[in-house]
C-alpha cells in the first residue's frame, strides 16, 4: 500500500466522500477512485464498506 493509498484509506473510516477526499488532498476524485479500487483489490474486497471494515479489523487504523 503506498503513502497515498494509506492517506485516501484513513479518510475513508473518517467518513469522508470522495470529492471530500479529492479536496483535502488536492487531487481529482477519478484518482481517489483509483486509490479505492487498488485497495479493495489489496483487501480482496469489493464495496467500500467492506473495504473500511477490512482496514479496522488489520488494525490500519483505529
Amino acid at each position: 500500500m503506498s503513502a497515498r493509498e494509506r492517506e485516501v484509506l484513513v479518510l475513508m473510516c473518517d467518513g469522508k466522500s470522495a470529492q471530500e477526499i479529492a479536496d483535502i488532498l488536492g487531487i481529482s476524485v477519478h484518482t481517489v477512485r483509483t486509490h479505492i479500487d487498488r485497495l479493495k483489490e489489496t483487501f480482496s474486497v469489493y464495496k467500500d464498506t467492506a473495504l473500511v471494515a477490512a482496514a479496522l479489523r488489520a488494525g490500519i487504523v483505529y
